[in-house]
């Protein structure tokens, strides 16, 4: 997991982002950092996914939060 200083100037930003809009970056994306083409695909993958649409985005974590219980998911 790379920490903000560690990380290519494009992947800094998706750090400054994450931090400011959840108060933390995720342990995901400090280790997808790695490689950072594939950290910021994944980052517009899930702003697409998860963001407001027909559903709001907490709306749509919340349907994902209780089908992971409802399927003993570990994570």
């Amino acid at each position: 997991m790379l920490e903000r200083d560690h990380v290519a100037p494009e992947v800094a930003a998706l750090y400054d982002a994450l931090e400011q809009q959840r108060g933390v970056v995720p342990y995901m994306f400090r280790t997808l950092a790695h490689t950072p083409a594939l950290a910021l695909g994944i980052a517009g993958f899930l702003k697409a996914l998860l963001g407001d649409g027909a559903l709001p985005g907490w709306y749509k974590e919340l349907v994902a939060t209780r089908v992971a219980l409802l399927v003993d998911c570990d994570y």
